[in-house]
Formats: C-alpha cells, sequence, structure tokens
C-alpha cells in the first residue's frame, strides 16, 4: 500500500513538473533589422482579436537595428511580428512565426522588401517556410503574369465598370466622418463584387475567370499538401481559411469539411480546434431558413442571460455590434426609423455587443443612440458569440428572426428589411 502511495506521488510530482513546463516554456528571439529605422516590434496571436491586441500589446524595442527578448508561451500557435510604424501608419504586413523551447533568429527589411524576411530555427518554422516556397514556386509565376494584366487594364480605365467607379466618386463627396452615408455604398460596392458587375466584360475575360481558375487549381494542391503534412504549421494555414475565406467561398468550406476532422483528431485540445469548430458551427447553423442559435450573454448588470428568454413571438433583429465599430453603428441608425414605425406592430430588436475592458463606452453608447430595446453584451470574447455566429470581420451582423425564430434574413439592408417586415407583420 505505501509502495502505490509513493507511485501516485511521484506520478503527481511528475505531471506538475510537466504541466508547469508547459506554462513557463520560454522562446528566445533575437534578430537584426535591415535597412530601416523602426524602434519597436509588437507580437500578436494570429487568433487574437485586432482590438483586444491593441489595449495591451507586447512590445519589442529595437536597439540600433538588434533585438533581444524572452517570450513566455504556454501553447504553440502562429505569431504575428508588426512594425509598431507600419501600425500607426495603418498599413501593416506581419512576419509569422511559430515559438518554441528554444532560440528563433529573425532578419527583418523594409515592407516592400518583405519576402527577404527569414525567420529561423525551429521545426514548424522550417515546415512552414517549405509550404510557402513550394506554393511561390508553383503558382506565383502565374499570378504575377495576371497582376500585370490587371494593372494594364486599370491604366486605360477597362477593369472596372463605371458604375462601380461612381460609387467611390460619391463617397469622397461626403463629409468626413458621414457614416451613414457610406454605409449604402459599401453594401453596393459589396453587392457589385458578389454579382461580378464591379469588373468590364475584359477584366472578366482576361484577369478575373482566369485568376478563378487559377485559385481553384492552388486550393486543390493546397489541401492535398495539408492532408499530407498534418502539423501545426498547417493547421494554421487551415484555420486561417476557415476565419477569412470559407465563409464566401463554397469550395473551400468543403475542403475544410473534409480535412478538418483529421486535425481535430489529433489536436483536440488546442484553441484552432475551439475556434474551428465555432465557425463552422456558426457557418452552418446560422442560415436562412434554420431555428436561431440559442446562446449565453451577459446583461448590462453583469449576469448572464440566454438569448431564448429575449426571443418571443415577435419578428426580432439580432443585432451584434460594438460601441467601437463605426459601420455598425451607421447600420442601426439607417434601421431606427423601422423600428419606430413597426415596433408597436410585432417588431423587436435584441442587440448583442462585443466589447473589451469595461462596459463604459457601450453604456455611454445606448444612450447616446438612443437604443431602448434589449442589449446584451460578451466581454472580452469570454463566450466567443460572435465567433459562435460565423462573425469574422470588424462590423457586426444583422440576423432577422420570424415570429417562430427561423432566420428569414443575415444582414439585410433598410430597404430589403423594410419590405420583409411588410410582409411578416401583415
Amino acid at each position: 500500500m505505501r509502495y502505490l502511495i509513493q507511485i501516485f506521488f511521484l506520478f503527481l510530482v511528475l505531471n506538475e513538473s510537466v504541466f508547469a513546463q508547459k506554462l513557463n516554456s520560454i522562446c528566445v528571439l533575437t534578430g537584426i533589422v535591415k535597412n530601416r529605422n523602426s524602434d519597436t516590434l509588437y507580437i500578436r496571436k494570429s487568433t487574437q482579436d485586432l482590438r483586444a491586441f491593441l489595449e495591451n500589446p507586447i512590445k519589442i524595442p529595437i536597439h540600433k537595428g538588434v533585438f533581444n527578448y524572452k517570450l513566455p508561451f504556454s501553447e504553440t500557435e502562429a505569431l504575428e511580428l508588426i512594425f509598431q510604424d507600419e501600425l500607426e501608419n495603418g498599413s501593416w504586413r506581419p512576419i509569422l512565426f511559430f515559438p518554441f523551447q528554444g532560440s528563433l533568429q529573425f532578419e527583418l527589411y523594409p515592407q516592400k522588401d518583405w519576402d527577404s524576411n527569414k525567420v529561423i530555427g525551429g521545426e514548424l518554422n522550417k515546415s512552414y517556410a517549405l509550404y510557402r516556397s513550394i506554393n511561390q514556386f508553383k503558382f506565383q509565376s502565374a499570378k504575377n503574369q495576371l497582376y500585370q494584366t490587371r494593372d494594364s487594364l486599370i491604366r486605360v480605365n477597362a477593369f472596372e465598370t463605371e458604375s462601380y467607379l461612381q460609387i467611390f466618386k460619391d463617397m469622397r463627396l461626403l463629409k468626413q466622418g458621414d457614416h451613414e452615408g457610406r454605409v449604402p455604398l459599401y453594401q453596393k460596392s459589396d453587392e457589385m463584387e458578389k454579382t461580378g458587375s464591379r469588373y468590364t466584360d475584359l477584366a472578366k475575360q482576361y484577369y478575373v475567370n482566369p485568376l478563378d481558375s487559377l485559385m481553384r487549381e492552388e486550393f486543390d494542391w493546397k489541401y492535398k499538401y495539408i492532408t499530407s503534412n498534418i502539423s501545426l504549421s498547417t493547421y494554421y494555414l487551415l484555420w486561417a481559411d476557415v476565419m477569412r475565406v470559407a465563409k464566401d467561398n463554397r469550395i473551400v468550406a468543403q475542403y475544410i469539411r473534409e480535412v478538418f476532422p483529421l486535425f481535430q483528431k489529433k489536436f483536440p485540445l488546442h484553441i484552432y480546434t475551439k475556434s474551428i469548430v465555432n465557425q463552422l458551427n456558426g457557418l452552418q447553423k446560422v442560415a436562412l431558413g434554420n431555428p436561431y442559435l440559442d446562446v449565453k450573454a451577459f446583461t448590462l448588470e453583469g449576469d448572464t442571460m440566454q438569448l431564448s428568454k429575449a426571443i418571443g413571438g415577435k419578428v426580432t433583429l439580432i443585432n451584434f455590434w460594438g460601441s467601437w465599430c463605426g459601420p455598425c453603428i451607421a447600420k442601426m441608425r439607417l434601421i431606427m426609423p423601422l423600428y419606430e414605425k413597426y415596433k408597436n406592430q410585432g417588431f423587436e430588436i435584441v442587440g448583442i455587443a462585443r466589447e473589451f475592458q469595461n462596459l463604459t463606452a457601450v453604456k455611454n453608447r445606448i444612450k447616446m443612440e438612443d437604443y431602448s430595446w434589449l442589449n446584451l453584451v460578451d466581454l472580452d470574447d469570454k463566450l466567443n458569440l460572435w465567433n459562435k455566429y460565423g462573425i469574422n470581420n470588424g462590423v457586426g451582423m444583422f440576423v432577422v428572426l420570424d415570429q417562430q425564430r427561423k432566420i428569414v434574413a443575415i444582414d439585410p439592408k433598410a430597404d430589403e428589411l423594410e419590405a420583409l417586415l411588410g410582409k411578416l407583420l401583415l
């Protein structure tokens, strides 16, 4: 008995040691910065929301073109090095790397020479670099030829239709800060992009259609490569497509559904797994004709509330927004007249705000905008509500439910919503 107790105690000590080692893993980052005067680098998790990252970024000072930093980490995932001056200028291109217990060396260049950047050290960084080099060898030359064709068409004003260009001429006439005026113009440009009416017939023939074919060929090769090389570096590629491509590309979405179970089995507890499960569930379930996805959210008083308690037998618009999101607020201002017109006829709104750090800003914005309906929140993504609803952009989303709680519209424009209310509230 004493022997068994000793073995059990040893087991606990060893497991605590391994666990502690995982939590206290250190990756030493050293590097040189060439041909630029930047003095600070930021580190961001690829899975981290940009706004949350900006609240408290990890900063690495650059002194005389050299930097050195000991990075603690608990889980291996793709991280990004971002130059502070690029971020402040609003146009940045991150340098991706995977941390490991050891030393990583970097050689970094100006943004125009981004392809010259080097990340040396670690098997995952080596395998990611190998993927990129093979991909570039196979597809970059053909892409460059198409880009040259695009640029030639632009020079002779034969790339985009006059009606599409007019949208941005109208936008330039708006006063600074006129978000309400920009929303319908952005909506029109998105619609033209989706329908293909953005491009001239020449652009479709010599650029859009050939590029589409090339991208299909690339995705086909990519997912064969990912399937044959399962690791955290290829898992990042899969995760990135889920977050950025799958919603608007059915072919990629199908590839993902076929390949994801292989990664889910190998990495069941990884952050990518949880994120992908939520995103795919949202993309699959948040669809026209489906029941809405019932979730928990925080009240402004800090309690939790099931969304179903707020959804009755009325036509309901669920507004995913944020106090920081100018387009979200502008979109809702266009909906406000409809709310006033139909609120006594069976139309309701429920707001779910994505907020960070505290609720001061959202409470002020609710008061300023006179949002008299129920307002719920997800603070610091603790409940991952946007991810669960398949939202991976910064402009929120409208989800409209009928009296039977089924989804009848996703992100309708104001005139589309009014037509829908006219039918549902007869």
